[in-house]
Parts: structure tokens; sequence; C-alpha cells
């Protein structure tokens, strides 16, 4: 076996065995609806995030969050998404 078959099936070793199960992990974490409390209007909403782009960004550090669907839109649908970043849950 030469080096760059080594190199490359240590590659795949360390992808199968740490990059997707900690993928997998955090998009079970994050698939599905939560209430939040809206910081534009104070009421109630429910969002539901994109769970596979935090999945791929969550190597190598926190997961990157965006909202997929909400409650509030079409009608807020540009907001800036400050109901990720704070406690403010209903």
């Amino acid at each position: 076996m030469n080096p760059e078959q080594l190199i490359l099936m240590i590659g795949a070793i360390g992808f199968f065995y740490v990059v997707v199960p900690v993928a997998l992990a955090v998009n079970r974490r994050f698939r599905g609806p939560r209430t939040v409390v809206c910081p534009e209007t104070g009421g109630a909403a429910e969002i539901e995030l994109d769970a596979w782009h935090a999945a791929v960004t969550a190597m190598p550090g926190p997961p990157r969050l965006h909202v997929a669907a909400c409650t509030r839109w079409p009608e807020r649908a540009r907001c800036r998404e400050t109901c990720l970043t704070g406690p403010a849950r209903v």
C-alpha cells in the first residue's frame, strides 16, 4: 500500500467515524418545529430550523442556525432571525 492510499483510508475512516455521526446528531437535535417569542412582534411564533445546514456547518465548530419556516412568514419573511440568538422560548 502506498502512502497516498494510506492517507486516503485514514481520511475516510475519520469521515465515517467522526464527521458523519456528529452531523447526524446535530440534524436530529435541530429538526422539528419549535415555539419561540418573535422579537419583532413579541408574540409566539413557531419556527422550523434548517437542520441539514446546521449539521453541515457543525464541523469544525458550533452549528450555524437558519430559520427554514416561520408562522410569521410571508409578511415578515425578511426578518433578521434574532429569535435564534436569545433564550426567548414560549
